[in-house]
């Protein structure tokens, strides 16, 4: 994932980077830093793409909402996070399509909660590219329940459908891994996505779409931890 930090004050893009690193980690994230909106301006006008922005609507130069417009108009659809001591501006974020506004000095609870909501929004529209019976399928990373694997292939299942291809799980398994953290290796033969989880009782773990699968002893401490990391984040 990479992640813009445009802010004209140094000691904040750091405090801002670090919370972002510490939230995602070092391993899944890159925090590019900007002092001005044009700086991001010339970059993403050179070919940089970003996953999300956090744009200071206060900047000497080129402010955050000016940055905000031009990305727009450059073809720019990620989330723009303003970050402002001024409440009052947070109406013409609208114009542009603002994500969240955080306030200056930053409340942990509320950047939190932010970048809760921010990697569930960036997951939610990530898909996998999957080939079947010669054809390749798009497959959005939220529908995809569970993978099954059965001797040489793969069973990759969603609530309405489902595909069997020619695919190793820990290759498929480590392709999603790449994508995103939602997706939890329950037993040799099962991959399930937290998203779709109902319950978990015993060495069973029931999904969205009505099926049980079965747990490794081996694997259950992992995915209770997994589990439970994905229950509070998603109740911040």
């Amino acid at each position: 994932m990479r992640i813009a930090i445009c802010d004209d004050e140094r000691l904040f893009r750091k405090e801002l980077s670090e919370a972002l690193y510490e939230y995602f980690g070092r391993l899944d994230l890159t925090c590019m830093e900007y002092q001005d909106g044009k700086e991001i301006l010339e970059a993403v006008r050179k070919g940089v793409t970003f996953d999300a922005l956090f744009l200071d609507i206060e900047m000497k130069e080129t402010d955050g909402m000016t940055a905000a417009a031009g990305l727009r108009r450059l073809g720019v659809t990620a989330p723009v996070i303003f970050l402002t001591s001024h409440v009052e501006m947070a109406m013409e974020g609208y114009e542009v399509s603002a994500f969240r506004f955080l306030g200056k000095p930053l409340r942990r609870e509320k950047l939190l909660q932010t970048l809760t909501d921010l990697r569930t929004l960036i997951q939610r529209g990530k898909s996998i590219l999957i080939r079947c019976e010669g054809e390749d399928v798009v497959v959005a990373l939220s529908e995809l329940i569970y993978a099954e694997a059965r001797n040489n292939d793969l069973r990759v299942v969603l609530a309405d459908r489902e595909y069997v291809i020619r695919r190793k799980l820990s290759d498929f398994e480590r392709e999603l891994s790449e994508l995103s953290d939602l997706f939890v290796r329950i037993h040799r033969g099962y991959l399930v996505n937290l998203q779709h989880v109902i319950k978990n009782h015993g060495m069973e773990v029931f999904v969205s779409n009505g099926d049980v699968l079965s747990v490794s002893r081996s694997q259950m401490a992992a995915f209770k931890e997994a589990l439970l990391r994905y229950v509070r984040e998603s109740a911040r």
